[in-house]
């Protein structure tokens, strides 16, 4: 028997989950918001430094042989990287889709461009290059790649909300506040993830009313409402590592 559908009621907004990815151009490419560290920036750099002095040894040398192979290396160190980064850019959609996600969250590229300094361009097309395949691979996925401002990610406490520049020590952030101390790339992947959590939950305009949105935490789900930024305070310390995970870590 069919049911007659009221075509006048409205559409409930769907659900949304966030997958928060913040960039590195030391120590790790990527930190997700699910405490996955994917990469090895580290490395990608140090291999970058030696071709860059075997350029330089070829161009001292000036022969036509040593000028065709100049750009040889060029070519297979580009393409070296390139295959870093898809399997990088793998890692990352697959752990959003390990936990559901329906978005992934990266800092905007422009903004970020800004604080590189003019000796790190090849972080800048590292970026460029991994968000672009990220995006590409998320949209085979069905995950939408959206990003956002990239102000305070970095100072900013995931745990109370506290924003002091003094917090964050290398690799390290302290809250002076709340105590709370954490691998800081991986604070600030939360604090990405929650802002775009936030900017899809203001943005709902059902008439059916609104839908969950929440970013994805290594311990579990937060959700977040139009009013306040939720925080994940609720998280023990035994759950909440205050250093890289290594079981769930993905990548080098």
């Amino acid at each position: 028997m069919e049911r007659e559908i009221d075509a006048s009621s409205p559409e409930k907004a769907e659900d949304s989950r966030v997958l928060g990815v913040d960039c590195n151009v030391d120590d790790h490419v990527a930190v997700t918001s699910t405490g996955a560290f994917v990469g090895n920036a580290g490395y990608l750099n140090h291999q970058r430094r030696e071709f860059e002095k075997r350029r330089a040894s070829l161009q001292q040398t000036g022969t036509r042989s040593a000028h065709l192979t100049y750009h040889q290396i060029g070519d297979r160190f580009r393409q070296w990287s390139e295959d870093h980064l898809h399997q990088w850019s793998k890692e990352i959609v697959a752990e959003a889709q390990r936990h559901g996600c329906t978005h992934i969250a990266f800092e905007d590229l422009e903004q970020i461009r800004e604080r590189i300094s003019d000796g790190k361009k090849f972080q800048q097309w590292a970026f460029d290059k991994l968000q672009e395949l990220v995006a590409y691979k998320a949209e085979m996925a069905g995950i939408v790649v959206e990003t956002v401002a990239p102000a305070y990610t970095s100072q900013q406490c995931s745990q109370c909300g506290c924003t002091v520049e003094e917090t964050r020590n290398g690799q390290h952030f302290c809250c002076l506040d709340c105590s709370y101390s954490v691998n800081a790339d991986y604070n600030a992947a939360k604090n990405v993830a929650r802002k775009l959590a936030l900017k899809l939950q203001r943005g709902q305009k059902s008439p059916a009313g609104g839908a969950y949105c929440q970013y994805a935490l290594k311990s579990g789900m937060m959700t977040v409402n139009a009013t306040e930024v939720a925080s994940d305070a609720y998280v023990s310390a035994e759950r909440e590592s205050t250093d890289k995970p290594t079981a769930s870590a993905v990548g080098n």
